[in-house]
């Protein structure tokens, strides 16, 4: 009753097999096995369509890992490139880096080079600007003496040659100095061992005369030697007396011939330097000074300094004498030419 409530009222009316006839019991049956198979059959369709779509989903899986396999080859060769690269990169970087150290060290080194190089450039240019400052002062000392110094060049040499002389008296000052300490020392020494052998021949004087006598003997031949150094002195100023002798008589033939050739006649002070010394020389002699010599020497000496200026002033007439020569040879010719023409 109530399984009749739901059924269809235009579905038809189902007869139950046990009831219906063997033809349509086999016809049902037939039915249901067409159906069974076409429900196989359609099951068949859909599971050849699901395998076809099954291996076309392997093959695109398996192209996708083919595919992934490749690009994972790919991209393994790109990290190992990438690899390779950063290494030389950063080789590239270091060397780089100590390349720049370098290069910044060598920059410090030549900035002070140049700083160096600028200071010896500002030195020579200091130098420069005193040998151009001392170049202009050589120029008008020339212009202002040219009768002094032929060329300009010869200043320097005078200079040089003047500074070579001191130097080289400065070596023989110190030489000297050096000699005259070494004979204080000797003096000093020898005056010490003096006093010892003055001492020992005193005590040898009181023991025994025949250190006497030896003392004596030594004193005699001191004596010869004296006189023989007083001989030599006594020769040495005839010498020197012979020299002042041949100067004086130069001397005044100068002061004679002085209107004619003399120029630079000695000064006042000069005559009467010479009259001071002459009575100063009058004087020694009469009192008999032995360092009377040494003052005529002084005074043949400034005679000496007459005579030279007497020999240039000579020396300037006879140039003078032949410049004029010359111009009048000159004019000689200019008007003999005149004459000609």
């Amino acid at each position: 009753m109530e399984s009749r409530e739901y059924e269809d009222p235009g579905a038809p009316i189902s007869v139950p097999l046990d009831r219906a006839s063997t033809a349509t019991q086999l016809l049902e049956m037939r039915r249901q096995m067409q159906e069974v198979q076409d429900v196989l059959e359609a099951q068949k369709t859909i599971y050849i369509e699901k395998e076809e779509a099954f291996s076309r989903r392997e093959d695109n899986l398996r192209n996708k890992d083919l595919e992934l396999q490749e690009a994972l080859v790919l991209f393994n060769r790109y990290l190992k490139r990438n690899e390779s690269k950063q290494k030389n990169a950063k080789q590239a970087a270091e060397f780089e880096r100590k390349q720049k150290e370098i290069k910044v060290a060598e920059i410090a080194k030549k900035t002070k080079e140049i700083g160096k190089l600028r200071e010896k450039w500002e030195e020579l240019k200091k130098k420069v600007e005193q040998n151009e400052k001392y170049k202009d002062f050589l120029h008008q000392v020339y212009t202002k003496h040219p009768e002094d110094f032929d060329e300009r060049d010869h200043i320097m040499h005078r200079y040089k040659s003047l500074k070579k002389t001191h130097e080289e008296l400065n070596i023989k000052q110190k030489e000297n100095e050096r000699k005259v300490e070494e004979l204080s020392k000797l003096l000093k020494d020898e005056t010490k061992a003096q006093q010892n052998r003055t001492l020992e021949l005193n005590n040898k004087y009181a023991k025994s005369s025949k250190t006497f006598e030896k003392i004596l003997e030594h004193k005699n031949k001191e004596m010869t030697k004296l006189e023989f150094e007083e001989h030599n002195e006594a020769a040495r100023r005839l010498r020197v007396s012979s020299c002042i002798m041949a100067v004086d008589n130069l001397y005044k033939r100068c002061c004679t011939n002085k209107s004619e050739v003399m120029q630079k006649n000695p000064s006042k002070v000069l005559r009467d330097k010479h009259a001071h010394d002459a009575e100063t020389s009058k004087k020694q002699k009469q009192t008999k000074d032995p360092h009377g010599i040494e003052n005529q020497v002084d005074l043949t000496l400034r005679k000496l300094g007459i005579i030279a200026n007497y020999l240039e002033d000579y020396k300037s007439i006879v140039e003078m004498w032949k410049a004029e020569k010359r111009e009048a040879k000159k004019a000689a010719t200019k008007r003999l030419r005149e004459t000609i023409n």
